[in-house]
């Protein structure tokens, strides 16, 4: 999946998923293009399962699911990523 923000633009894979306390924490796998872990509350759980479940866009994104291709190359695969992170500078800390 692809996170865009003002900050990064990171391809994150789900690699490893544990329990910490009472929250889930998400870490990204080794193809990802920063390493990364989410952590997830459960007041976050219920926010998102309850906007996803309201959601027509959702509905219509499962329903098609079953049918639809990946159009989008690999994470770090091909010159165009490499392009572009030189061209935009995201993904670097100075």
């Amino acid at each position: 999946m692809r996170v865009v923000s003002s900050l990064a633009d990171i391809d994150f894979a789900i690699g490893r998923i544990a329990r910490a306390g009472g929250d889930l924490v998400i870490e990204s796998s080794e193809d990802s293009t920063i390493a990364t872990k989410v952590t997830v509350t459960p007041a976050d759980a219920r926010r998102s399962i309850g906007a996803l479940l309201t959601s027509p866009s959702v509905w219509r994104f499962l329903v098609t699911l079953p049918f639809a291709s990946s159009r989008r190359a690999a994470p770090g695969q091909g010159d165009a990523w490499a392009e572009r992170r030189r061209r935009t500078g995201l993904n670097k800390p100075w």
